[in-house]
């Protein structure tokens, strides 16, 4: 058998050097970077660069809502230093018999929940919506885990009950990361009479397996750990890491929606668990077409408790 030479098997030890820091840089530097930004971040980067660049704001137009004989009033708030929210709000036809915040899905925008806003604008409502940081006509790159979301929301509230504004009971309606938002504003936002959370996350580390999985990310070591990494270093965003551990009770009267094949996730159970005490939250499926979920979360606002002291109006329409 011919013996192989000092300089081929240099050669060799080369290659598989280079094919072990290739595999390197996949796992721990593409990979990563590439759900942190598909995963996290908004979905038209290029587009909205774009307009950046030609523009000293985006516009806050609501052409599907006019259109749909809506006659929302537009307008910005300040979320934070950074990050301006483009809002619009809708009057119901005659008096209104509370107020309903709408934080839309990941990868939408305020159009995407425009059938639910005119469900309850039919039912004299008066409507809040706007598109959530890093999406449609707001600023920024990346979303906050709900936690961002979350703040956004409660400013949101703030800034109108500033204005005079609120009618009770005061409800807030969020999918996906919106949902998260929702659920953690109830903890600290006591204006908040009730809350409905379509599919949330719940957890850090259940939204990484979500997105790996919708994704189709392969799995290496510290996953989890190396993606959220690359994910604060390109948000510039002091996120908190949460698991199971930080799920909290819903802090008011709450309607979850869990998909048939999460409804048995430990952190599904987990969130049923700590909030059993305070019977406030109702877990359900979510079904499978918006006019079924439409019926359930209409149904679930009309019949809301009444509470005397927090359904003082505050409106000056």
């Amino acid at each position: 058998m011919a013996k192989i030479s000092r300089q081929t098997k240099e050669i060799i030890n080369i290659i598989l050097f280079l094919l072990v820091v290739g595999l390197l840089v996949t796992f721990y530097w593409v990979y990563p970077l590439s759900l942190a930004g598909a995963g996290m971040g908004r979905n038209d980067l290029d587009k909205y660069n774009e307009m950046l660049d030609t523009l000293s704001e985006l516009p806050n137009e609501a052409m599907l809502w006019q259109e749909s004989g809506l006659n929302p009033d537009t307008f910005r708030i300040e979320a934070d230093g950074l990050t301006t929210l483009a809002c619009l709000r809708c009057l119901p036809e005659d008096s209104s018999i509370g107020t309903v915040f709408l934080l839309h899905n990941d990868n939408h925008n305020r159009d995407s929940i425009l059938w639910l806003a005119s469900a309850l604008l039919q039912s004299g409502y008066v409507v809040l919506a706007y598109d959530q940081r890093a999406s449609g006509r707001s600023t920024g790159q990346y979303r906050g885990g709900g936690q961002y979301e979350s703040s956004d929301l409660n400013e949101l509230i703030a800034n109108i009950d500033l204005r005079h504004r609120l009618d009770h009971p005061l409800i807030a309606v969020g999918f996906g990361t919106g949902a998260d938002a929702v659920i953690l504003s109830s903890q600290s936002e006591s204006r908040l009479d009730a809350i409905v959370a379509i599919e949330p996350y719940l957890t850090s580390t259940r939204l990484l397996d979500k997105l790996k999985k919708q994704h189709d990310m392969l799995w290496f070591p510290f996953f989890r750990s190396v993606v959220w990494w690359w994910y604060e270093m390109r948000s510039s965003y002091a996120v908190e890491y949460t698991d199971i551990s930080d799920i909290d009770p819903v802090g008011a009267a709450a309607l979850v929606f869990v998909s048939q094949e999460d409804f048995d996730d430990e952190e599904v159970r987990q969130l049923e668990t700590v909030s059993s005490s305070s019977g406030k939250l109702r877990l359900q499926t979510s079904p499978a077409a918006n006019s079924s979920l439409e019926t359930t979360i209409l149904d679930f606002v009309k019949n809301l408790p009444v509470d005397s002291d927090s359904l003082i109006s505050t409106s000056e329409n």
